[in-house]
């Protein structure tokens, strides 16, 4: 928990810090603004440093690491931090009808930040009175416009959706637009390619329409997810570490994509054959 709360802390701080330059350029003391934006910056790094470190070896961990760091990136133990839901299928919600949906906060998070930070700059601008009117109203409707397209870029860019009934599982890259892929029909195609988890395109399976990788995490919602996919699939849930999925160099990264390769290479054997 404490590492938890020292990487949320020094997340929060800095953004914190910009939302002070906004709030006092509208105050007119900009100024101000940048020095409590410095502050915070280096209080945030200076709990970063301090708090954040490794319980096994002890050792500070990098900056860049998230508050879903499963394991830490310098000696590789387990961190024991628990799942975020700030994240890839951070929510794992099952309907009335049995349909079981993992989706991420990403665009959302997107939206609402960037829609709070143009709506700071627009009333800086153009002062709280003329929001309602002339550029004032424009600038407000520019902002919305801006965010949801930030929102879905991100979306797109970083995230994705799943979703599974129970005859299919469903993949989602831009939003609203879904690819199927019958559970019979992967469980079939396990006799040509085993499916496996890659830590940089996710988890790996065959079916008749071809090979498909959907990004896997083992955040709450993803866990909760992938345990019931693999479950009715007939295969265990890998160990997830999501401290590689950026690391494409990683000796861990190299081995899946050779092992990506011969499972490309046997599928196009097989359907080569059939064909």
């Amino acid at each position: 928990m404490k590492l938890y709360i020292s990487k949320l802390l020094s997340t929060a701080l800095p953004i914190v810090g910009v939302l002070c330059i906004f709030g006092f350029a509208f105050a007119g003391n900009i100024s101000m603004g940048w020095i409590l934006f410095v502050v915070l910056a280096l209080i945030s790094g200076i709990i970063n440093t301090i708090f954040f470190r490794c319980p096994h070896c002890g050792k500070s961990i990098p900056a860049n690491c998230t508050v879903n760091q499963k394991y830490c990136p310098l000696c590789g133990e387990d961190l024991g931090m628990k799942p975020s839901r700030i994240s890839y299928y951070g929510k794992c919600r099952k309907n009335k009808n049995g349909v079981m949906r993992g989706y991420s906060t990403v665009g959302p998070m997107v939206f609402i930040v960037s829609l709070l930070i143009l709506f700071l700059i627009v009333v800086a601008v153009f002062g709280v009175d003329s929001l309602n009117k002339g550029m004032g109203r424009i600038a407000v409707i520019l902002a919305f416009c801006v965010s949801a397209i930030l929102a879905i870029f991100c979306r797109i860019a970083v995230s994705s959706a799943v979703k599974m009934d129970d005859k299919a599982i469903y993949f989602s890259k831009i939003p609203f637009m879904w690819r199927k892929y019958e559970i019979d029909d992967i469980v079939e195609n396990e006799r040509v390619v085993e499916p496996f988890y890659h830590v940089n395109r996710g988890y790996i399976f065959a079916t008749s329409k071809g090979m498909v990788a959907i990004p896997m995490a083992s955040y709450a919602g993803g866990q909760e997810f992938f345990t019931e996919f693999t479950s009715r699939i007939g295969q265990s849930m890998p160990d997830v570490r999501p401290d590689l999925v950026l690391s494409k160099r990683s000796d861990q990264a190299k081995a899946d994509e050779e092992h990506y390769e011969e499972a490309v290479k046997l599928y196009n054997e097989h359907y080569g054959e059939k064909r």
